[in-house]
């Protein structure tokens, strides 16, 4: 092959030099070097290649992903399903073959690139001539001179560096794929890679990318605007001019005819209908999710440097329903007209928009997150922030800030790990510690209190003692257990969330309680391959390892279950579903946060703003609460109901029971004080208790056996309040019960 060029080189040397001679006096001085250039290589022949050769070799290796070698990995997304949702990194297509393409498609390319690609062994001297001629007539460089497959080389093994070092390195690697590949092979390697604008390589990719279909479907006059674009695809790109590159188009259809590929009357319909652009369906609120899984699959491919397939655990549905509540709470920025001038109109649209600002406004809540996932960790939903188009940056993953009181269930549970229970008593009152002294929302004071209705109603006094009383290790270590990976700061307001952390985690966390004390490690992809098919990575399908006792579980979820019931997050409540989840606000209402689950799914939502600037008394109980709810009811709508271990739904109350005599709904409304509460019941004969929301009751005293001697002392009062029993904690100085 390499003589062959040689005997080509010393042909076209004789054949054109009558040609040169009659340019005219301004070539001798090019005539001249050409000739040296001819005798150097005459001089040294097969010697000088074989040199070239070995030198460009050590660095060629055709093996791995030749599609993708030395251009920017493409990362493909598809669902467990196997449906194609999106791609990060180069825009590809599929790897078609040349039989899968439209014959024109092709000739288009080679038309405009390389007419005589079947002819050359890697190198086209009459080429190189032509481009030379042309260049020297316009005085600059117009035309190249570089056959299909010297830019195959390029594209494969060199950087864009223009020197003739480079030069030389790319006929010589021409030279070596042209003895180890076949025409066909160099042909389809080219216009599966070659970049056409637009982030996308390969006629496939840029075909889905400016016209929204396989390469396979290209008209004509869509195959020659993509043809067109070689020379300079970001400059001419139809997205960015599509006259000019219409304009272009038309001069590949004149190639076709010139060569005969075409005949005039053949591509006059071509002429006048040039193609257009068709804008591909922009499924935005995936991009959070897509950054996210393209890193993950990434690490999982375990250093794989071609392009990937990666099957990702993305519920399309769960991810619009995340947005939709994103947006009704936080709406656009820009949402909703100026204020209507004098004699001015605004339709029902525009009323609705100004109301959405005007609610923004109000709240100065600019950023909201949220992150849904099954209870085995698999990702069904992620919003990084309100507009992917506005900020890329994902405020569920990246972002760190203060859960707030959204933390404290690591320290109940913590609690309850070293032997205590929902109803052990503590008291809420003035504690200082290390010079740090926690307050409670509203600067109440609540008493003496059970550790379920602490949690529930978010008394800060009482998590900061519990951390105290447990040692902020033990605290630390929960967290680090259930997969709280930020630093943790040893502090006394640990127990207040002061540590930053962010959503993904926090999220995963409470999935621990949604698995059943089970590890719930968020993941967003199941499955890595190559682009070829060959398996990188798969999870496996095996339940995750038991991280928390089941009864410490089953308490966990009494005690969030009660937060959402009658606690701050009652705005979260679903009916007919048993919620557990804990609300977080941090100081100066900077952020606010819920996280909630229902057996076998959580789902967290964060929000707050970039800068750090205060909301306008935003809580988690709030916005958050609400945002949750929005998502979460059509979320598990097709879910069947599932009993959260632990909770003991109260009965069907018989208020005219009020506990007296031997009825069936006395004793069964007995039974499920002494289930869930755990404690005895006095009456009080009727007499006024004076609770400690300064309010009077008529009821029954509970009190906690299992931390005081006897005879009990009542810490709880039972009332009927709208028609339901209900419980309020007592103030210390309460009459005692009967």
């Amino acid at each position: 092959m390499e003589g062959s060029l040689f005997s080509e080189l010393l042909d076209w040397w004789s054949r054109t030099c009558e040609r040169l001679a009659a340019i005219g006096p301004g070539w001798f001085r090019f005539l001249g070097f050409c000739a040296g250039l001819l005798f150097l290589l005459a001089s040294l022949g097969v010697g000088t290649l074989n040199a070239l050769t070995r030198s460009v070799t050590a660095d060629m290796r055709l093996t791995g992903d030749l599609y993708a070698l030395n251009r920017p990995q493409a990362v493909t997304f598809h669902d467990e399903s196997g449906v194609l949702l999106g791609q990060r990194g180069a825009k590809v297509g599929d790897r078609l073959k040349l039989s899968e393409m439209p014959p024109y498609l092709p000739a288009a390319f080679l038309v405009m690139e390389d007419r005589r690609f079947r002819q050359h062994t890697g190198m086209d001297v009459w080429s190189v001539l032509r481009a030379a001629i042309t260049n020297y007539d316009a005085g600059q460089i117009v035309q190249g001179g570089s056959t299909i497959t010297q830019q195959l080389m390029k594209l494969m093994f060199l950087d864009p560096e223009r020197t003739y070092e480079r030069k030389l390195d790319e006929l010589a690697g021409a030279i070596i794929l042209e003895s180890r590949l076949s025409k066909d092979e160099i042909l389809e390697l080219y216009l599966n890679r070659i970049y056409l604008g637009s982030g996308a390589y390969g006629v496939d990719g840029a075909a889905r990318t400016y016209f929204g279909k396989s390469a396979r479907r290209l008209t004509l006059s869509e195959a020659a605007m993509l043809a067109a674009l070689t020379r300079a695809p970001s400059i001419l790109s139809p997205k960015r001019n599509l006259a000019l590159a219409q304009a272009r188009a038309n001069r590949v259809l004149d190639a076709l005819v010139e060569t005969g590929k075409f005949t005039e009357k053949q591509v006059a319909y071509t002429r006048a209908h040039p193609a257009i652009v068709t804008e591909p369906v922009q499924n935005v609120e995936r991009n959070y999710f897509f950054d996210v899984a393209a890193g993950e699959a990434k690490r999982l491919a375990g250093g794989w440097s071609g392009d990937l397939i990666a099957i990702v655990t993305l519920d399309t549905a769960m991810q619009i329903q995340a947005r939709d509540a994103v947006l009704e709470f936080i709406p656009d920025k820009n949402a909703g007209p100026e204020p209507a001038g004098e004699g001015m109109e605004l339709d029902e649209e525009d009323v609705e928009a100004r109301n959405a600002r005007a609610q923004r406004e109000a709240l100065n809540a600019n950023q909201a997150g949220l992150v849904a996932m099954e209870a085995s960790g698999a990702v069904r939903a992620l919003i990084g922030g309100r507009d992917y188009a506005d900020s890329v940056f994902n405020r569920a993953t990246q972002a760190r800030r203060q859960p707030g009181s959204a933390f404290k269930p690591f320290v109940y549970l913590a609690a309850l790990e070293h032997g205590l229970s929902p109803w052990t008593v503590r008291y809420d009152g003035p504690i200082r510690i290390e010079n740090y002294t926690p307050h409670n929302y509203g600067g109440y004071r609540w008493g003496s209190v059970t550790l379920s209705y602490a949690l529930a109603k978010s008394i800060n006094t009482v998590a900061v003692g519990l951390g105290e009383e447990i040692g902020r290790d033990s605290v630390i270590d929960v967290a680090r257990r259930l997969g709280i990976a930020s630093p943790l700061t040893s502090h006394p307001s640990l127990a207040l969330g002061a540590s930053e952390l962010s959503l993904i985690e926090l999220t995963g966390a409470y999935g621990t309680f949604a698995a059943g004390g089970r590890r719930a490690t968020p993941y967003t992809v199941s499955e890595v391959r190559t682009a070829a098919g060959k398996l990188l990575f798969k999870r496996s399908a095996g339940e995750n390892e038991p991280i928390v006792e089941q009864n410490n579980v089953e308490a966990m979820n009494a005690m969030l279950y009660r937060a959402v019931n009658s606690g701050t997050g009652r705005a979260a409540r679903i009916a007919g579903r048993e919620i557990a989840g804990k609300t977080g606000t941090s100081q100066g209402f900077r952020d606010a946060w819920f996280v909630g689950y229902v057996p076998g799914f959580v789902t967290g939502v964060w929000v707050g703003n970039d800068d750090g600037t205060p909301m306008n008394r935003v809580t988690g109980g709030q916005v958050p609460a609400r945002i949750w709810n929005r998502f979460m009811t059509p979320a598990i709508a097709g879910r069947p109901f599932e009993h959260l271990p632990g909770v003991d739904p109260e009965p069907e109350w018989d208020p005219r029971a009020y506990f007296a005599g031997n009825s069936p709904a006395a004793e069964l409304q007995r039974q499920w004080i002494e289930r869930v509460l755990g404690s005895l019941w006095f009456r009080s004969a009727e007499a006024e208790i004076v609770a400690d929301e300064q309010s009077a009751y008529s009821g029954y005293y509970v009190a906690d056996t299992r931390r005081q001697s006897p005879p009990p002392r009542p810490t709880m009062a039972l009332t009927l309040r709208g028609g339901r029993w209900v419980t309020v904690p007592l103030r210390a100085d309460y009459p005692a019960g009967d």
